[in-house]
């Protein structure tokens, strides 16, 4: 009697998910290290900020060591990695993702077989989307907590645009924004240089807006103090005695407003993505 062996086991992924895996696990494995690297670079701010001894109850803040505080440098280096990450999405996205499939036809090849374009455009944006929706949010819990950790005189104001972006929803936002403008050009240029180009100059078009109109989403407050050493976001000033600012207490209205907004946009370009599909394969 001749023994039957075993039957493979099947990956954890399997389908649509495990072919997008499979055939860009390059990016894949970039992303993991990227995630992994910025990980690291965090827990050595925390440590630096865990380590300083300047601020002695007895002693006036800064006698043991004159020079610069350096613990927050990283922070700073590590926001604007992030800021820059929605750039490296819409490209991967633009080119690779979507342009290349499309230009070299293997996109066309799969939709004959037993994947229709639907299921085959959802599964190329599920599975980034849930990836870098993974390790952003990771990156940004650890990153708020280094940043909430240390001694105020020398923490980032909230108010720089790479703090705002890591520290709360909108930088994920963007992100996942990035990838839906990447996957709309690909579909329009159908070239991945073409879609590659397009998409980093949409994203960067979104990311500079958002920079210079962020100040415009929630309502100014009235405060006595004209100082910029108070820790406000300054907006216009209005005279000697009052300024009108965005107070540390408006971070979370303007990160709402501005992630509700950036999340919409996502969803109107994917569904633009589908809709265009749709008219080119029907």
């Amino acid at each position: 009697m001749t023994a039957v062996a075993p039957a493979p086991r099947p990956p954890l992924l399997r389908g649509l998910p495990w072919s997008v895996v499979r055939v860009h696990r390059t990016a894949l494995w970039l992303w993991i290290a990227l995630v992994a690297a910025g990980t690291a670079w965090l827990l050595r701010a925390l440590w630096l900020t865990a380590g300083d001894e300047r601020y002695d109850p007895g002693c006036v803040p800064r006698c043991k060591d004159p020079e610069p505080f350096d613990a927050y440098i990283p922070l700073h280096l590590q926001g604007r990695a992030f800021a820059l990450l929605p750039l490296a999405v819409a490209v991967f996205a633009g080119g690779a993702l979507i342009g290349r499939e499309l230009e070299r036809g293997t996109a066309a090849l799969s939709w004959v077989q037993s994947v229709t374009p639907a299921r085959w455009l959802a599964a190329r944006l599920a599975v980034p989307a849930l990836l870098l929706t993974a390790g952003g949010t990771g990156l940004t819990l650890l990153f708020r907590w280094v940043w909430t950790t240390g001694h105020p005189e020398d923490r980032p104001g909230w108010y720089e645009n790479d703090i705002f972006l890591a520290t709360g929803p909108t930088g994920v936002a963007h992100t996942l924004l990035a990838l839906a403008l990447g996957a709309l050009a690909g579909m329009l240029t159908r070239r991945a240089l073409g879609g590659l180009g397009l998409a980093f100059l949409a994203t960067a078009l979104v990311l500079l807006s958002a920079g210079l109109y962020r100040s415009e989403l929630w309502p100014t407050s009235w405060t006595g103090h004209d100082d910029p050493g108070t820790g406000n976001w300054y907006v216009e000033p209005s005279g000697a005695h009052g300024t009108l600012v965005h107070t540390p207490s408006h971070y979370w209205p303007l990160q709402l407003v501005e992630t509700g907004i950036v999340l919409t946009l996502a969803a109107l370009a994917c569904g633009a993505c589908f809709a265009l599909l749709r008219r080119r394969t029907a």
